[in-house]
């Protein structure tokens, strides 16, 4: 699993071989995450664009019908690496 962009506290954009996840934060009460896999228009739109990928998790936290059978349980992250 690669990162390719975040910002904190809000999304990550992944990519694991040809599978791309985005996971962003959402709640009103509490925060919780959520992971979705993302189709070949969304990629192409996000691939080389940090904007677009911001712009894609606000989308998706608007309207949940974007994302509808699309979404990952649990959420994805990418690996941890100890610190030694």
């Amino acid at each position: 699993m690669k990162l390719i962009f975040q910002e904190a506290y809000f999304y990550m954009l992944m990519q694991d071989e040809e599978n791309w996840y985005l996971t962003f934060l959402s709640g009103g009460g509490g925060i919780y995450d959520i992971s979705v896999k993302l189709n070949e228009q969304e990629i192409a739109r996000v691939r080389d664009n940090q904007v677009a990928a911001g712009q894609l998790a606000r989308e998706f936290l608007q309207d949940s019908t974007l994302y509808q059978g699309r979404r990952i349980t649990p959420s994805i992250y990418p690996k941890q690496t100890p610190k030694n």
